[in-house]
């Protein structure tokens, strides 16, 4: 996902939209969660457009789900704890962006998330 200057509320409002869109028509497993992961992160310019990219997308499939897969929440866990240890930065952010971002990741890094399986 591109995140140009001013855009990450538009971004996040479509994420969501995507989300809800696919998992009404898809069934929600593994496989349509990992798709859909490659449709709309894997299309990052560089690796902080990745970074928000990919947190913001799991973040918002959470808060629709309840749940996300083992190894997601790892990845995430292990991202978020990153970004606050090292007070990271983010030039693909203003102000408000940003602090819109930071609330995310403090929440990502300090809630328990659930296991999602393909089984629920």
């Amino acid at each position: 996902m591109y995140i140009d200057s001013n855009t990450y509320f538009e971004v996040k409002a479509n994420t969501q939209r995507t989300i809800d869109i696919v998992f009404k028509r898809r069934p929600l497993d593994e496989s349509n969660i990992a798709r859909l992961e490659d449709d709309e992160v894997e299309a990052s310019r560089d690796a902080e457009e990745q970074l928000i990219s990919e947190i913001l997308f799991y973040y918002i499939l959470w808060k629709k789900i309840g749940w996300l897969p083992v190894y997601i929440i790892e990845r995430i866990k292990r991202h978020s704890n990153e970004i606050l240890t090292s007070n990271q930065t983010f030039t693909h952010l203003n102000a408000e962006e940003y602090n819109d971002f930071i609330k995310i990741v403090h929440e990502v890094n300090e809630s328990p998330i659930n296991i999602f399986s393909d089984n629920k």
